[in-house]
């Protein structure tokens, strides 16, 4: 016999409260305040809202991967770490990345939870190479390599990689066997994807070594012997390598034991308040200065200057690049650089060949260069006979202007015709010099020879007296 249906009355509607008073556990009393909060009773949940759940739940994780893209692998390092081995987890991730950049090899010796103070994922023990035949070859180790990641830029197809920071890196940056303009390509063409861009780049305490393009160990090619103390650069496209690098922060460091530094400069008057208007229309100049340095370590005995044989130069520039506006648009179309180069203990021969650009044109002829060896060699005489300890020419300053445009996939300063730019002004400068020393040296042989002359007409004038 069915019982008859009990009917519902205010004295036995099941609320929250007495279903919490009839639980005998912590969990009980968990699954009712839970299945209160999301249905407002105690039922069993229909298929509609285990949908609804299952999708809350995936797009959740959607969510968290795209906005906390660090955070997410962070966590997901912690979790292989902690059921793996650390070097098993260095070795798989190393595959991982040189599958997504088959031009390099990359070996972790562990992935290591990031440091929670600065959000970054933190892999020690770095070692990079590259794998084909593309005339650049990179062996580096890094101490530590830290990074963010950002899932909006791999969207955007700009690579998953937000923020570098690297520690401690050494090594060999091999260009020798790299040939320039070869086929029309430019030295970022072997990157595969040069729409690739960074959100900052930190470089601290690193040395490495770079062997210049013909480099072999029987000539007299010297390697560059670079040390960064501190680098910060606030944007690097591959794209506008050069640029970006023109607009650093700040990078201290030396190359072959001659310090160099990289940062904004001052503005020209310390005591105006208005620097917009006394730096305009350039917001920003950066300023580069290298202490003496070799002048065959910065490629001065080259085609360029075969009649150079040896000596040092301290260099200045002033680098006026344009900034990007809040509308895309950039303040001017041109870059600009002001250069102070100070040449000392200058040693000149002359040459066989014709000084020329590396496309293999006439910089000046012989009959041109030959005063120009004459007055180096003559102001070191100079130097000598005076006692100097150190023989310094006068200063050349000059100022190149270039378009924007023309860096675009340029990376190093001979892509972008930038030495041989320098190389005409430093010529054009160093004749003016010339030309006044020139006049210089006849202006004192006229005073020598009037006072000569001179000094002859009063013996001849006392000798008549007598």
């Amino acid at each position: 016999m069915i019982p008859p249906k009990k009917s519902i009355t205010p004295n036995n509607i099941l609320t929250k409260e007495v279903l919490l008073s009839q639980a005998t556990s912590s969990w009980e009393r968990f699954v009712i305040k839970s299945k209160w909060f999301l249905i407002k009773g105690y039922r069993p949940f229909n298929i509609d809202e285990i949908s609804a759940f299952f999708s809350w739940f995936i797009l959740s994780h959607i969510l968290w991967i795209i906005l906390g893209t660090t955070t997410f692998f962070s966590l997901l390092f912690y979790g292989l770490n902690s059921l793996f081995a650390k070097e098993l987890v260095g070795k798989v991730m190393g595959k991982f990345i040189t599958y997504l950049n088959p031009s390099f090899e990359i070996k972790f010796k562990d992935a290591v939870v990031p440091e929670w103070e600065d959000g970054m994922i933190d892999f020690k023990k770095v070692i990079i190479k590259t794998v084909d035949d593309s005339g650049l070859k990179l062996d580096l180790k890094l101490d530590h390599l830290k990074l963010t990641l950002s899932f909006n830029k791999w969207y955007n197809q700009k690579g998953i990689i937000d923020k570098v920071e690297i520690h401690g890196m050494t090594g060999i940056i091999d260009r020798s066997d790299y040939l320039e303009g070869d086929d029309g390509k430019n030295e970022i063409d072997w990157f595969n994807n040069e729409d690739y861009e960074l959100s900052g780049l930190k470089i601290v305490d690193s040395f490495f070594k770079v062997l210049p393009k013909g480099f072999t160990s029987e000539n007299n090619i010297k390697p560059l012997e670079f040390a960064i103390y501190s680098c910060e650069i606030p944007k690097i496209r591959i794209k506008w390598l050069l640029a970006d690098f023109f607009n650093a922060s700040s990078i201290t460091g030396s190359v072959n034991d001659s310090l160099f530094a990289i940062h904004k400069r001052q503005h020209k008057y310390a005591y105006v308040s208005d620097i917009e208007d006394d730096l305009n229309p350039w917001k920003r100049i950066t300023r580069i200065r290298l202490d003496p340095l070799d002048v065959d370590v910065l490629g001065l005995t080259s085609s360029q200057f075969n009649w150079i044989v040896d000596g040092k130069a301290d260099i200045t520039c002033d680098i006026m690049s344009p900034v990007e506006e809040d509308d895309g648009s950039l303040s001017s179309n041109y870059i600009v650089i002001d250069f102070k180069i100070q040449f000392n203990d200058l040693k000149a021969k002359y040459p066989i060949e014709e000084p020329m650009t590396s496309n293999g044109e006439k910089l000046i002829s012989l009959k041109d260069l030959k005063p120009i060896i004459s007055y180096v060699n003559n102001k070191r005489l100079e130097s000598f006979e005076k006692m100097e300890t150190n023989f310094e020419l006068p200063s050349l300053n000059f100022r190149i202007v270039k378009k924007i445009n023309e860096l675009e996939k340029i990376s190093t300063l001979s892509e972008s015709n930038f030495l041989d730019l320098i190389s005409n002004e430093i010529y054009i400068d160093w004749l003016k010099h010339v030309h006044e020393y020139e006049i210089e040296q006849r202006n004192k042989r006229i005073a020598q020879w009037s006072k000569s002359f001179a000094s002859q007409l009063l013996v001849v004038g006392i000798g008549a007296m007598v």
